[in-house]
């Protein structure tokens, strides 16, 4: 009949697992990997790293490496335990930046707390100006 592998080649079609083409998949993955980093480095939290490399994984469907299902779902697998690692991640920073916001409160609780007591004193003090005026 047709010789199938020669239509695909003459007509350019594209694989079925790709979501973009190549050059917009690229730039995708380029702006994705420059916008992570540049998170990771302001926030510190390694779930950025994580979700950079998913992102970055996914450019995997426009290689030969995956042409066929299994390939792909392999992949898929991948990426799915990337953003589970990710979200658990994200969870742990949360709950340290919650502590450190909470020691931050109680420390600056602290602080006006002895301000007012020091205010307070010093207008006790100022109340009895003439008392304080024939102090030895």
């Amino acid at each position: 009949m047709y010789d199938l592998t020669l239509f695909s080649a003459t007509q350019g079609l594209q694989n079925v697992y790709t979501p973009f083409p190549f050059k917009m998949h690229l730039g995708f993955c380029i702006i994705a990997t420059i916008l992570y980093l540049i998170q990771f480095y302001r926030r510190g939290s390694f779930h950025y790293l994580v979700l950079m490399a998913a992102i970055d994984l996914t450019f995997l469907t426009q290689t030969t490496i995956c042409n066929d299902g299994s390939r792909v779902a392999v992949l898929g697998i991948v990426e799915v335990a990337l953003l589970a690692i990710a979200a658990v991640l994200n969870i742990h920073y949360g709950k340290q930046q919650k502590a450190v916001k909470a020691a931050a409160n109680a420390a600056a609780d602290e602080q006006n707390e002895r301000k007012k007591n020091a205010e307070r004193e010093q207008s006790e003090k100022d109340k009895a100006v003439v008392d304080n005026a024939f102090e030895d």
